[in-house]
C-alpha cells in the first residue's frame, strides 16, 4: 500500500519484486527514488519480496522492530537501511505520525499500522489470526480501514487445504475470515464516523471478492450504521484508491 502525504511516500509492505512495485508506483507518478520508508507489518515472503532491494534503490528505511527486522536480514545477501521501532511506538515523519500495533499472527512479531496526519487516519492490518483490543482501538476512528478479509469459512473447510492448514488458517493466529471482519466492522461503525473500508489479503482457493464484499454488507445491512464505503482491495495489482474528504474510487478488477 502507498500512503501520499504531506509530501512523503510511505510504502506498507512489498511483497511483490521491487520491478513490479517499480513499475506500479511509476504508473501512478511515484519514482521509487522519492520513498520516504517502507514500513513491514511482518517477515512472511509475501509481504518482504521486494523490500530490501527498493529499500537499497530509494535509499529509505526500512521500518519495523527488531524482530522482524532480523528476519529479513537473514534472507537478504546484501545490506539496506532499516529504522527500528518497538512494537506500539511511534514515529513521525515529516508531518505524519506512524504507530505500530501488535496482531495475532503466526510470525515472530507482527503488527499493524496507524498512519495519521493533518488530513486524516488510516489504520492497516492484515494477516490477522483474531480480533484484539489493539486492533479495535486501530480502527476506531480511522477514516480508512484496510483490514484482512482473508476466507470464507465454508470454502475453507470445504476446499482442498491439507487438514493441518486449515486448522492453522482458522486459528488465532492465522486469518480472519470475512465472518470475523464483518463482525469488527459492525462495532466500528457503531461509533458514529464515516469510514472507507478496503478488504484485504483474501484468499485464491478460499474466497473471492464478490462473496467477501457481500458478507460484510449484509452483516452491516442488519444495524443502523454511519455512511461507510467496502471496497476490495486485490493482492497482486493496484485496485482501489482513497484521497482524503472523498469517497473510494475501485478500479477495475480484472
Amino acid at each position: 500500500m502507498l500512503i501520499r502525504s504531506n509530501g512523503m511516500n510511505l510504502l506498507i509492505d512489498a511483497g511483490l519484486s521491487a520491478r513490479a512495485i517499480e513499475n506500479h508506483c511509476r504508473r501512478l507518478g511515484v519514482a521509487i527514488e522519492s520513498l520516504s520508508a517502507i514500513l513491514l507489518t511482518h517477515e512472511h515472503s509475501d509481504h518482504i519480496q521486494g523490500a530490501a532491494t527498493l529499500a537499497r534503490r530509494a535509499k529509505a528505511p526500512i521500518v519495523g522492530n527488531s524482530a522482524t527486522l532480523n528476519a529479513l536480514r537473514e534472507r537478504s545477501t546484501a545490506d539496506f537501511p532499516t529504522l527500528t521501532l518497538p512494537t506500539s511506538s511511534t514515529i513521525t515523519l515529516g508531518e505524519t505520525t506512524v504507530r505500530s500495533f501488535p496482531i495475532p499472527h503466526n510470525a515472530v512479531e507482527p503488527v499493524g499500522w496507524v498512519v495519521e496526519s493533518g488530513q486524516g487516519r488510516i489504520a492497516y492490518a492484515t494477516d490477522v489470526g483474531s480480533i484484539t483490543d489493539d486492533l479495535r482501538e486501530a480502527v476506531r476512528g480511522a477514516q480508512l480501514v484496510i483490514i484482512e478479509a482473508n476466507h470464507d469459512i465454508r470454502c475453507l473447510w470445504h476446499g482442498s487445504y491439507s487438514p493441518q492448514m486449515k486448522a492453522q488458517v482458522a486459528s488465532p493466529v492465522g486469518h480472519l475470515s470475512n465472518e470475523e471482519c464483518a463482525e469488527l466492522l459492525a462495532e466500528r461503525m457503531e461509533e458514529g464516523t464515516a469510514a472507507t473500508v478496503w478488504l484485504a489479503h483474501l484468499s485464491r482457493q478460499n474466497n473471492a471478492p464478490s462473496l467477501a464484499k457481500r458478507t460484510i454488507e449484509e452483516r452491516l445491512a442488519k444495524q443502523k450504521c454511519v455512511p461507510h464505503r467496502v471496497e476490495v482491495a486485490m493482492r497482486d495489482q493496484p485496485s482501489v484508491s482513497w484521497r482524503y474528504g472523498a469517497q473510494a474510487f475501485q478500479m477495475s478488477l480484472l
